[in-house]
């Protein structure tokens, strides 16, 4: 395992750290006897920054709850560094801060936060709102009491409002977005050299762009990828981009299996001695290209917008979107797979509510967005790509025909 330090504490921080977010659930609840295998695994290999955070799973601390119970019953608190985030949000005054935070110990079932963020700040004046009602006097009374090891904030604005953050607090680090694909978006590039060069550290979310950088890739990159000579993964190609900045601290990966731990893990611990060469960095410039074309919209499937007061899938809308433009070719008798699925959604195949038509326009999705995406517009614009006024007349028929046929 590579191990990168955190500047103002001294922490030697995995650079691979283990994003908590994607824990496998079912129903809700998160599985913890699979979750304790792979963090156990993880840990023993070397991985020791597990990130969670209060609005994850339920919104109001379950994936911490279960990252709590795990590490405790493994007696593992000791080996890692604990990062979790203050839902912003929903905080309206110092007293739910303090509510929030005690909230977050006991679901950790830790006395101290090793690294606590402000979580999804997308505003300079986001940021200020908390000022005013107290979050300065939170802070420094939670370090005084040594409740709070290190306090950052996570970002997901742009690079003018970072900086001004930035004058507001000594803030001892960041979590940003960053991948081959979002280099210059955001705070950027310019945003993790600018922390860095203020002692901060800087953590890594989204490095596989929701996985979109991890899997099968369109023809027209694949073609790319064979022609190159490079003997790397996808995964490889993503991950090991970031690893070479040397401004970078820690890297999360939202990890929900065992081959895809050891997979990260692998590339980690090689990577000091097998960096991108010359070819591989020119090669992840012509991938770009051609998945920003490609991509319609830049959804990571971070869940945040979820649930739909409407109960539509929207995470699942926008993949089976961005799916029709990146793998064109796969088709049946002419017709394009994600086309026979969002009509299947329709009809209740599958149960789930991928009908874009069933958007009110209400926009409680587009005010949680990381991405700042117009969501319902964007629905708008599957449901139109998919000429749903022409399938949605003919449902009543279709189910009638499907009922006789199943």
């Amino acid at each position: 395992m590579e191990y990168r330090i955190s500047p103002k504490s001294g922490d030697k921080i995995s650079l691979l750290g283990f994003g908590a977010m994607r824990l496998k659930s079912d129903k809700g609840n998160i599985d913890l006897d699979l979750a304790s295998e792979q963090l156990k695994y993880a840990i023993d290999n070397g991985v020791n920054y597990i990130d969670t955070a209060y609005l994850y799973g339920n919104g109001s601390g379950s994936n911490e709850k279960a990252l709590g119970e795990i590490i405790e019953n493994l007696n593992y608190r000791d080996k890692i560094y604990i990062s979790t985030k203050m839902n912003r949000m929903v905080i309206r005054s110092r007293k739910d801060m303090e509510v929030m935070f005690n909230n977050q110990l006991d679901n950790l079932r830790t006395s101290y936060i090793d690294y606590y963020f402000l979580h999804n700040i997308i505003s300079y004046e986001d940021v200020t709102y908390l000022i005013d009602l107290g979050l300065l006097d939170f802070i420094e009374d939670k370090k005084t009491r040594g409740q709070i090891v290190n306090m950052g904030f996570s970002f997901h604005g742009s690079f003018d409002d970072f900086q001004k953050i930035l004058d507001l607090y000594d803030w001892d680090m960041t979590l940003l977005q960053y991948n081959y694909l979002d280099s210059n978006i955001q705070a950027g590039i310019e945003g993790i050299k600018l922390a860095n060069s203020r002692d901060m550290a800087v953590i890594i979310m989204e490095p596989l762009k929701g996985g979109l950088l991890a899997g099968s890739m369109p023809d027209e990159v694949q073609e790319l990828i064979d022609n190159s000579g490079s003997s790397r993964s996808n995964v490889d190609l993503a991950l090991s981009w970031i690893f070479d900045t040397e401004e970078i601290t820690c890297v999360l990966s939202g990890m929900n299996s065992l081959d895809m731990i050891k997979e990260n893990i692998d590339i980690v611990s090689n990577h000091v001695g097998n960096p991108l060469n010359a070819e591989e960095v020119e090669l992840i410039k012509e991938i770009r290209e051609v998945l920003l074309h490609l991509n319609k919209i830049s959804c990571t499937s971070c869940n945040y917008c979820m649930p739909c007061p409407r109960d539509i899938n929207i995470p699942d809308i926008f993949k089976l979107y961005n799916d029709k433009y990146l793998f064109p070719e796969n088709r049946t008798f002419g017709v394009n797979h994600t086309f026979i699925t969002y009509v299947g959604n329709i009809l209740g195949f599958t149960g789930k509510a991928h009908d874009a038509s069933l958007c009110v326009d209400c926009g409680l999705c587009t005010s949680k967005c990381p991405q700042q995406l117009d969501i319902p517009k964007l629905i708008r614009q599957v449901d139109k790509d998919y000429h749903g006024k022409f399938v949605r007349p003919f449902i009543p028929l279709l189910k009638k025909i499907m009922k006789y046929v199943l």
